[in-house]
């Protein structure tokens, strides 16, 4: 009888079954990707912002370029809006990590909530530097008016297209999200995302100090860079 059941035995599916399981990577091995790819991302984003500020910084010590701030007639004197607008990315920052917890702890309706709460936040920035480049135009500051002013709105142009991928991308989250109904695949997601606004709120404090800086303050940093 235990010779019928040798012969009887297939050996050959477990391993078959094996080799088709292996042609597909294992969710640890996509996330890793998905990070790699990302921090890849963010690199080179950080290179661009680089070599727009080193130019930025060159250029201001041109004898045709005009500080923003300093003076109580220039816009940016009183930053208030920005703020306002660096408040609303710092709280889109923050309520997509909350969707991450929630979402590692299956709470539909909190990470309903808490990525209606992230999107939101970041269209009101959005909607925010827009406001200031049409307040920057109405007030006679044009693009092409002035050096800073080009730069200001060449590098929170560059930044708002960023912010606006981002959105793309995290549509497409909660779109995988509605299909499958996967809370591990979700907060995975989504803890990329977290790091994407994270940098884009870093970037973005970093344009604002830069931007927003009187001509002292500028001076003072040319010299220190040997400008």
């Amino acid at each position: 009888m235990q010779l019928f059941k040798t012969l009887q035995e297939k050996p050959w599916l477990p391993q078959e079954l094996e080799q088709q399981t292996n042609l597909f990577p294992s969710v640890r091995h996509k996330e890793k990707a998905a990070s790699t790819a990302l921090k890849f991302f963010l690199a080179m984003i950080t290179v661009i912002f680089f070599l727009f500020t080193v130019t930025f910084l060159q250029r201001t010590q041109s004898f045709d370029f005009q500080a923003l701030s300093g003076e109580p007639w220039l816009p940016f004197t009183n930053s208030r809006m920005l703020w306002q607008n660096s408040a609303y990315l710092l709280i889109a920052s923050i309520s997509i990590i909350l969707a991450k917890k929630l979402a590692e702890l299956q709470s539909f309706k909190g990470v309903i909530i808490s990525l209606t709460a992230t999107a939101l936040f970041t269209l009101l920035f959005i909607g925010g530097q827009v406001q200031v480049w049409q307040q920057l135009n109405q007030s006679g500051f044009y693009i092409y008016a002035n050096p800073a002013n080009s730069y200001y709105f060449l590098l929170t142009g560059v930044h708002a297209l960023h912010i606006v991928a981002g959105v793309l991308v995290f549509m497409r989250c909660i779109w995988h999200f509605s299909l499958d109904l996967s809370y591990q695949r979700l907060a995975s997601s989504l803890k990329l995302c977290a790091l994407y606004w994270h940098f884009l709120l870093f970037i973005w404090l970093f344009l604002f100090f830069l931007l927003t800086s009187d001509a002292e303050t500028f001076k003072t940093i040319a010299l220190f860079c040997g400008f």
